[in-house]
């Protein structure tokens, strides 16, 4: 690979120097190098003028620093092998066509040829090593809970909002069931929008069982521990004030399976980590 004259270097200047400073400095050294000087030469001008051209014009600028950039990668990594730098500088000469219609960066263009394995492997790697519902927090994997595993939630504190849509929404379901329920077991008469409440009498158990863990499954997904026990005081209130004879009891063994499922849960990741 050809060497890559630093113009910055000749000029004796920074590469962040400003076009005022660059002038500045070809002017001061043109008097110095100028062939009529004693100390001057033919070459030294002739060298210091095209890096005063070269630096002044902002496209040639650019189009030399992409040179160093590319000639700084290829000394980090002359002791790799199997890198073919002609293929570099072609890559380099692309850049270069493809600058007038928006090409990608050429620092883009050199992690896109070095890094595409290393990167996919990592994420490859990195999706085998975690879930889905799994957030990426830095160097860590933070466990995401999914619908069946209510043991890894991690509800906000409750507040005076979650705790009355727990309560209120809850209460309401309760209702609901609560008069389905006095329907089917002939407590009231059904209107005639519900006479298909009979029909349910024998599948009853199954659907206070249902409200009371789903209830309370939506209320632990919101405001924790606190909002299941808001669930059990609404069961409470409706299971004593005229619903059925079984409600309170099943709605209750909802929620406490619910909390079983959680235990079981806690206790099955406590015994995967201490292993």
């Amino acid at each position: 690979m050809a060497e890559v004259v630093n113009y910055y270097e000749v000029l004796g200047v920074s590469r962040g120097a400003s076009q005022s400073e660059i002038r500045n400095a070809y002017r001061t050294l043109a008097k110095e190098r100028h062939p009529d000087h004693p100390s001057g030469s033919t070459q030294d001008f002739a060298l210091l003028q095209e890096a005063h051209a070269v630096l002044a014009d902002p496209d040639r600028r650019q189009k030399h620093n992409e040179a160093l950039d590319l000639a700084h990668a290829a000394d980090q990594l002359a002791d790799l092998e199997g890198i073919d730098w002609g293929d570099l500088e072609d890559e380099l000469s692309a850049k270069r066509r493809e600058q007038a219609s928006g090409g990608p960066g050429l620092g883009e263009r050199l992690r896109g040829r070095f890094g595409r394995k290393e990167g996919g492997d990592r994420e490859r790697s990195s999706r085998r090593g975690r879930g889905d519902g799994d957030r990426r927090r830095g160097r860590y994997v933070e466990r995401g809970a999914r619908w069946y595993e209510p043991h890894y939630f991690d509800p906000e504190p409750i507040s005076w909002r979650s705790g009355a849509i727990c309560f209120a929404a809850s209460f309401l379901a309760l209702l609901v069931v609560g008069q389905i329920g006095r329907w089917a077991t002939g407590l009231d008469t059904p209107p005639s929008f519900a006479a298909w409440a009979t029909t349910l009498a024998p599948f009853m158990f199954i659907l206070y069982t249902l409200v009371g863990l789903l209830t309370s499954y939506f209320s632990f997904r919101s405001a924790g521990y606190a909002g299941v026990a808001l669930v059990f005081v609404a069961t409470l209130v409706v299971g004593n004030r005229g619903g059925p004879e079984t409600m309170l009891q099943l709605c209750t063994l909802g929620i406490i399976l619910l909390l079983a499922v959680i235990y079981m849960g806690n206790r099955r990741e406590e015994a995967a980590r201490t292993r």
